[in-house]
């Protein structure tokens, strides 16, 4: 489960870091954007219901920050969403 967590924190990074700073991304990344996304959200919902089942067996200095990385991820999933949704509705 923690390399699926830092899995989807670094595509969370290389995202942000997309639209915030002039970075480009490689073309396997761009390209298949909306596959990546199915695979954010599956990632996502995996480790939402893992902190469910898991909850009372997590380090108790440690649940903040899963509890905050997992809701990172499923708001930059959401974002990335819309915009990645939106673009391609006004490119069409």
């Amino acid at each position: 489960m923690n390399v699926l967590f830092v899995a989807l924190v670094t595509l969370q990074g290389l995202f942000v870091l997309e639209l915030t700073a002039d970075v480009t991304l490689p073309a396997l990344l761009v390209e298949h954007r909306s596959g990546w996304l199915l695979a954010e959200f599956l990632g996502t919902a995996v480790l939402f219901v893992d902190m469910v089942v898991r909850f009372d067996e997590l380090h108790p200095k440690r649940k903040p920050f899963y509890l905050a990385g997992i809701a990172a991820c499923a708001m930059g999933w959401c974002f990335q969403f819309f915009v990645h949704y939106l673009d391609s509705a006004l490119m069409s």
